[in-house]
């Protein structure tokens, strides 16, 4: 059976390094080095405003997990191991966050088709267009209560 469990703070220095080697081997070089410092340095307890953290795990297996920092204005990433992908993990863990926060963001690279349909099937909404951290045309959605001035003033930071 198929559980999705919020990771604590507390939790976070025991599993960070589960985490850190699950995206490494799973995360298809989809997920940026931004990304995988930022995980890195996430020590805050508790975790700062928008930040949630969780897994997903089949019995004690640890089969994919989502992050937000600060409503995924500082940082969003997914990871599905591929056995259980097309398998609504994915959405399982979206549905998750949408749910204990009330809005969510994050940027996709338009050639990552199996992330656009789980992000517009769970209602995201696109709003901009821009070049991403690996050169590529990336889209910017929204979830839940997103605002784009939200969005618009934190990338202006």
């Amino acid at each position: 059976m198929i559980r999705i469990v919020p990771i604590r703070p507390n939790l976070l220095r025991r599993v960070r390094p589960l985490l850190l080697n699950f995206s490494k081997r799973h995360g298809d070089r989809r997920i940026t080095h931004r990304a995988i410092r930022w995980l890195t340095n996430l020590n805050k307890d508790p975790f700062p405003r928008g930040t949630w953290l969780a897994a997903a795990l089949d019995g004690r297996r640890l089969i994919g997990f989502i992050l937000f920092g600060n409503y995924g204005l500082d940082e969003a990433f997914i990871v599905v191991h591929p056995d259980y992908r097309k398998q609504t993990v994915g959405e399982s863990l979206l549905e998750a966050a949408l749910h204990s926060l009330d809005r969510v963001y994050t940027r996709v690279a338009c050639d990552n088709i199996p992330s656009l349909k789980l992000c517009f099937k769970e209602g995201l909404v696109a709003f901009h267009l821009i070049t991403g951290p690996t050169g590529k045309p990336t889209l910017c959605l929204g979830g839940g209560n997103w605002n784009r001035q939200e969005f618009t003033d934190h990338s202006l930071d």
